[in-house]
């Protein structure tokens, strides 16, 4: 099977694709919010209108939760609803080739960075979190568990037998008068307290929808912004809309899509050829449209670190960002650059070894690289909101 497409970088300024149907020059903004408000319209053409309806269901449930909240709240209470709404988005989204969904070109992400982020906006007390989060991908609180089985000797045996370790290593079998009781491990038990604590004291400041397709990726996107969008202002607070996703580049267009699964009896003799069509960019929808006054967060991930500074300038820029997370692709977990709109950069390093967590593994709290990304933000992100005032 021969594939027409190439991956490329999330907003590459390189790439200059065109689609007969649809028209999406970066450089020109009126294109380019055309394309996209073309992109949504509820006529099959570009994503089916079941993501469409879906992500209103998913607005409507938030809508839904948050109105539930305000009415339970007793007036004398002194504890306040959390007044920063974040949205995180992670993991990658598939570019169907069929509408069947047996094959697609997929974006790969793992998630881990959205998870991390996620929980690390939990941990400050005025935040609650919509995450928009791949299926099968990185779980905030669980991955801390599994990257600790990775980080010790109790998953050497499973690597030998080219098992990959999972949360269910962290515990073994207990047998004790004919009956098997599960017990957590010696090496895992403080994590596993430590993820199960902050799972039942944050579960009410988090909300997770998930998503596979690059269709149900942006339809739920443009769906929470406007949600959170609302909420915040209700509040009186502050929306922070961070893009971890790895959104696909191209895409077939729902109209253009077979049924039914390619057979590949048909394309043996000279494999097969697919014309993928450019994605329109969205970056720039959020704060012009779904979200106006948010604090937006875009990521740029490059193999060549000397393109980094000034590609992170340049999305923000083109797409109105308020902040760009630059990392190059060996050293993301390690350290990462803080871009801001008001021209200022800072960078982040992990702690070696981490304060929290495992030898060897990514760590948690304020001191590891992601806590540190979540503090940087929240920190410019309120200040924007609130700037300070002059006598």
């Amino acid at each position: 099977m021969h594939f027409v497409e190439a991956t490329l970088d999330d907003d590459d300024d390189d790439k200059k694709t065109t689609d007969e149907s649809m028209t999406t020059r970066d450089e020109d903004h009126n294109d380019d919010h055309s394309s996209s408000r073309r992109f949504f319209a509820p006529d099959n053409s570009f994503l089916p209108s079941t993501a469409l309806e879906n992500a209103e269901r998913e607005k409507a449930k938030l809508r839904e939760k948050w109105n539930a909240t305000t009415i339970a709240a007793e007036p004398s209470s002194q504890k306040r609803a959390p007044t920063t709404l974040v949205i995180v988005t992670s993991g990658g989204t598939t570019a169907p080739l069929e509408r069947a969904q047996v094959r697609c070109v997929d974006n790969f992400s793992s998630g881990t960075r959205g998870a991390r982020l996620v929980e690390e906006f939990l941990d400050d007390e005025a935040c609650e979190c919509v995450m928009l989060q791949r299926e099968g991908s990185c779980a905030p609180h669980e991955r801390m568990v599994v990257e600790s089985v990775a980080m010790t000797s109790s998953c050497d045996g499973y690597a030998r037998v080219g098992r990959a370790p999972n949360g269910l290593d962290a515990f073994e079998l207990v047998e004790t008068e004919g009956s098997s009781e599960p017990t957590v491990r010696e090496e895992q038990r403080d994590v596993v307290v430590e993820a199960l604590k902050r799972r039942r004291e944050e579960r009410e400041r988090l909300t997770v929808i998930k998503f596979k397709t690059l269709y149900e990726y942006l339809a739920l996107l443009k769906a929470t912004c406007e949600a959170v969008g609302e909420e915040a202002e209700k509040r009186g607070g502050i929306a922070v809309v961070v893009l971890a996703a790895a959104v696909s580049d191209f895409y077939v267009p729902w109209r253009d899509l077979p049924e039914h699964k390619i057979q590949s009896s048909e394309h043996s003799a000279n494999g097969l050829e697919l014309k993928l069509s450019p994605v329109p960019k969205m970056l720039g929808m959020i704060k012009r449209e779904w979200c106006p006054n948010a604090f937006a967060v875009g990521f740029k991930l490059e193999t060549d670190a000397n393109l980094l500074a000034d590609k992170a300038r340049r999305s923000l820029q083109k797409y109105n960002l308020d902040a760009v997370v630059a990392n190059e692709l060996t050293t993301r977990y390690k350290q990462v650059k803080v871009f801001t709109s008001d021209g200022q950069s800072r960078g982040l390093f992990a702690p070696d070894p981490p304060s929290r967590g495992p030898p060897g593994g990514l760590g948690f709290g304020p001191d590891s690289l992601d806590g540190q990304i979540v503090r940087s933000l929240l920190r410019v992100a309120r200040a924007s909101a609130h700037p300070p005032r002059h006598s």
